[in-house]
């Protein structure tokens, strides 16, 4: 259903904002201008034959010598995002797909308030350099950890944005106190640590659906108390899937290898139809319309008993 084209990028700059989070800067290989993106825009990137993973741009939207993502090194992830820090050197070419926006700005709002932490903060970058360039309203509110670290302080700091540092914010972070004091069509976006986001998203929870964005790099958690089964009409193969268990974990036991890439329901590459259930969708590359025919198998659950994909 998906189609992402991959072409070269070559790592221009390489540099650790912390002790675990890198940023690298990207350039066409002969210097051309890249393909244009809004902010809140992600590339996808084939890091080897293993690992594909979607990252957020942070760098300024107007200026398109180059694209600038930041990379956390998660040591408890499924290894991508450790591939790319040792593999990332200067000169080092990455087959990188065009930008693609799943997180865009609103088109109209009366103000913007950006929430975010660690190297989630990595869109909210890109979004407050378009915000300023424009000359629209918003404000900033960055989570910093206990410890005092924090990717992109320095160039916060030297922004003139109009950015609020939180520390502590599970004990501080109050966004019914900070959305009282903001026009009422304010719109609200989010991305961080799940903890963070969850508190964000709870506190934000008497505003308009439409005025709350968010993104997360993972499959949102669509794990359910029973278990179903699978049945695989071309195939014809039933399989079952335990109460809490994955259902590409269960497709890959019983032999059956659906096409993935990125596994954190993005690329739409593992995306198939279904009929026969009362699916649950974890994803963030479908829209309402084609969830009603396809599931993406990476991040997908069942409510019902019994489920059929077209596999």
């Amino acid at each position: 259903m998906f189609s992402v084209q991959f072409n070269p990028l070559r790592i221009a700059a390489c540099e650790m904002l912390t002790s675990d989070v890198m940023r690298l800067r990207l350039q066409h290989p002969t210097g051309e201008s890249l393909p244009p993106f809004e902010a809140g825009a992600h590339l996808q990137i084939q890091i080897n034959e293993q690992h594909c993973r979607a990252y957020s741009l942070c760098s300024n939207p107007a200026d398109l010598s180059h694209y600038e993502i930041a990379v956390k090194c998660e040591t408890s992830g499924r290894g991508g995002s450790q591939a790319l820090h040792a593999l990332a050197r200067i000169g080092v070419e990455l087959p990188t797909s065009a930008p693609n926006n799943l997180f865009a700005l609103a088109p109209k709002a009366a103000h913007h308030l950006l929430v975010g932490g660690g190297v989630g903060l990595t869109p909210l970058m890109a979004m407050a350099h378009q915000l300023a360039a424009q000359g629209l309203p918003f404000s900033f509110v960055v989570a910093v950890s206990s410890t005092g670290s924090s990717p992109f302080i320095e160039q916060l700091a030297a922004s003139g944005w109009p950015v609020e540092l939180v520390r502590n914010p599970r004990e501080t972070l109050d966004m019914n106190a900070l959305l009282a004091g903001l026009p009422a069509q304010t719109h609200v976006y989010c991305c961080g640590p799940q903890g963070l986001m969850a508190r964000v998203r709870e506190q934000c929870a008497g505003l308009p659906a439409e005025q709350w964005h968010e993104e997360a790099f993972v499959g949102s958690e669509t794990s359910v108390q029973a278990g179903f089964q699978l049945h695989l009409s071309d195939s014809g193969l039933d399989i079952d899937v335990p109460a809490g268990g994955s259902m590409l974990a269960a497709l890959r036991q019983a032999g059956v290898a659906p096409e993935t890439n990125c596994e954190q329901g993005i690329c739409g590459s593992c995306v198939v139809a279904w009929s026969d259930g009362e699916p649950l969708h974890g994803d963030q590359c479908l829209d309402d319309e084609d969830r009603s025919e396809y599931i993406a198998v990476c991040c997908g659950s069942c409510r019902s008993p019994r489920m059929t994909l077209a596999l």
